[in-house]
């Protein structure tokens, strides 16, 4: 019988990709406060930078790598996993697949380029991302695949059709993807944030109590969840304490998808 339950990422290695700010943000802080070492991407832009910078000002060039990558990109993905080998050694042992490309339209207004790039960045970087990164784990025999889901796939969106697809098909990646690399002592998981507050929402400028009064009418719990929650579900799912633990599907949404 193993003792108790151990949440901490000392001596680990993340890679989280899509992690400037909101979600991703929050993970390379719970994860370098929990003793990880982390290197996160992002696609190269003058915010992206700054804030990327910011981070390892906060954190510390020590604990935290920031790497300009496209997420869909196979050679840019391939490179920023070598990087990381050797700023990092041994390498990638934890990976959360959180960069996800996302717009709200009507579903016939959607053009065959949109739907493309969407599929590119949320299904085909997943994919790429995994396919560098679990080679270094087959090797140490352990390591742990998180993808980021949405609740929209439980929920579906008629203004979203691109996204709420691709984020369903995350679902079954994950769930194949744990069948496949079991035996290789690899855990592969997917967390579903609800409808957590970030940047994104408000710069479009929405209204946060009206957005409140909705949520208390359509999740179990009368408040709105931040990244931290969904960071806290991912450090569970990267640390020992998960180990048990693979193919699921956490969601992370106050109770909206049950209601």
């Amino acid at each position: 019988m193993r003792g108790d339950a151990d949440f901490s990422l000392e001596g680990r290695v993340a890679l989280v990709t899509g992690a400037t700010r909101g979600i991703g943000a929050a993970i390379v802080r719970r994860f370098v406060a929990s003793g990880a070492r982390v290197a996160l991407t992002h696609r190269g832009s003058d915010r992206n930078e700054r804030l990327s910078a910011a981070l390892v000002e906060e954190l510390g060039e020590d604990r935290v790598l920031p790497i300009t990558a496209d997420a869909a990109d196979d050679a840019q993905t391939a490179a920023a996993v070598r990087l990381i080998e050797a700023t990092f050694p041994p390498g990638v042992d934890t990976v959360i697949a959180n960069a996800a490309a996302t717009d709200k339209l009507p579903w016939d207004e959607i053009t065959v380029e949109e739907w493309d790039h969407v599929m590119e960045v949320n299904l085909r970087g997943v994919f790429v991302l995994a396919r560098h990164a679990i080679g270094g784990m087959r090797r140490r025999s352990y390591g742990k695949v998180i993808t980021i889901g949405s609740v929209m796939a439980n929920t579906g969106d008629p203004r979203s059709l691109h996204y709420v697809t691709s984020k369903s098909g995350l679902i079954s990646f994950t769930r194949s993807l744990a069948r496949a690399e079991g035996a290789n002592g690899i855990r592969v998981n997917c967390v579903v944030p609800g409808a957590i507050v970030v940047e994104r929402e408000q710069e479009e400028g929405g209204d946060p109590a009206a957005t409140l009064k909705w949520m208390q009418q359509v999740q179990s719990l009368p408040w709105r969840g931040m990244p931290d929650d969904i960071a806290a579900a991912c450090q569970f799912l990267a640390s020992p304490a998960s180990d048990f633990i693979t193919g699921q599907v956490i969601t992370v949404d106050g109770g909206w998808s049950n209601y």
